[in-house]
């Protein structure tokens, strides 16, 4: 399954669940594989943002049913929920001194409805996990 299928699928799906005028208008970015913890493909994240902002999100299912709509009280900045390298910056700012971070991937903690990207730290068994403005060390076995 390639990505312009899956947005294909989330337009299809925002046409039948969006009633707000700003997500009916969003942009649809590309789709971000959510990944269990495990390494394997959980879910889809398709993100719906205006005006650098996240408006909300479809978390799509392998086959592409969906598995919840989500939208924000107060829209984030799209970068902190899409741009890997702010993701990565962010997390660099829970690191000790020393971490050699790895590359963030969209996982989620506990549950798969709370979605956070996890930046493995190479040197030692802990990644750190950024959801939006929130970050959290998690060492090996605590996750």
């Amino acid at each position: 399954m390639n990505r312009a299928d899956i947005r294909a699928a989330a337009e299809k799906l925002r046409r039948k669940v969006v009633d707000d005028p700003a997500g009916l208008d969003a942009t649809i970015e590309d789709p971000i594989p959510v990944e269990t913890p495990t390494g394997e493909l959980d879910s889809w994240f398709v993100a719906l943002t205006a005006d650098e902002q996240l408006l909300g999100f479809f978390q799509l299912e392998p086959d592409l049913v969906l598995h919840r709509y989500s939208t924000f009280d107060r829209p984030p900045l799209a970068a902190d929920w899409l741009d890997r390298g702010a993701i990565r910056g962010r997390a660099r700012t829970a690191a000790d001194d020393g971490d050699r971070l790895g590359e963030p991937t969209l996982t989620y903690l506990s549950s798969r409805d709370r979605l956070a990207w996890r930046v493995p730290i190479a040197n030692r068994p802990a990644a750190i996990y950024v959801s939006g403005e929130h970050i959290e060390v998690v060492v090996a076995g605590g996750a």
